[in-house]
């Protein structure tokens, strides 16, 4: 594995720090997210969306895609929007990916239509059937989806998230621990967020589960970490609780 800088690691921080969760932007390609990277000394892992609805929609994409990024310092991903998406691709493409990085903002629905959680329009009415839905949306992400790296966990609609506390009891927590574990998922704490949550952090490091760092940035914010430093002080993060790929 690159390590980073010693500077970084010594005067800044306890451990190597890793913004997993990085997209091209508009004004963000590939080396400008490199000199990005090398500027704050934090290595970059590069998200795509798989599926035929994205840019990644076939094996000829996805071969393209990683090699297009093998000849750079940064980690190659995948972010699936949908589950099952790996029908649509080679399992030996798939295997030449860094890691896999899914959250559950895209819940199907009953009717086949699906509700897209990180919207800010997005205003569900009947909370305790939401997460009945969410629930079983994350339970088969974590127990049948080829993932790497949780994001966004207990991630809640807009007009939700006052409720946090309240919705994410013991039982939800638990259950995410425990599918994430048996599969050695690792989680991410997401900056902008700001999920999840200290007691979460803290249950889960209890448990032995490994964490990222991740920003969803497709601009010069990516590796920009405040949410995430305050979690390692807070929860008591060390280098043996993150996620390093080799």
């Amino acid at each position: 594995m690159e390590t980073l800088p010693s500077s970084q690691t010594k005067k800044d921080h306890p451990f190597p720090l890793i913004d997993y969760h990085v997209h091209f932007g508009p004004d963000f390609d590939i080396d400008q997210i490199v000199a990005l990277s090398q500027k704050r000394e934090i290595k970059f892992g590069v998200l795509e969306h798989p599926g035929p609805e994205h840019r990644i929609a076939n094996d000829d994409d996805l071969r393209a895609y990683i090699d297009r990024l093998r000849p750079y310092p940064v980690y190659v991903g995948v972010q699936p929007t949908h589950v099952g998406w790996t029908k649509d691709f080679s399992a030996d493409l798939i295997d030449q990916l860094d890691y896999i990085l899914m959250d559950a903002d895209t819940v199907p629905q009953p009717d086949g239509s699906y509700l897209r959680i990180w919207q800010n329009h997005l205003f569900i009415d009947d909370m305790a059937a939401f997460m009945e839905i969410y629930m079983a949306h994350i339970i088969n992400i974590l127990s049948q989806e080829a993932i790497t790296i949780f994001g966004r966990p207990t991630y809640l609609p807009i007009n939700f998230a006052r409720h946090y506390n309240e919705i994410w009891t013991e039982e939800r927590l638990k259950t995410i621990i425990d599918l994430s574990r048996e599969r050695n998922i690792a989680l991410e704490i997401q900056e902008y967020t700001r999920v999840p949550s200290e007691e979460f952090i803290k249950q889960a490091k209890k448990a032995g589960l490994k964490f990222t760092f991740g920003t969803n940035a497709r601009n010069q914010n990516a590796g920009h970490f405040h949410y995430c430093r305050e979690m390692v002080k807070v929860c008591g993060l060390t280098e043996k609780d993150m996620l390093f790929i080799e």
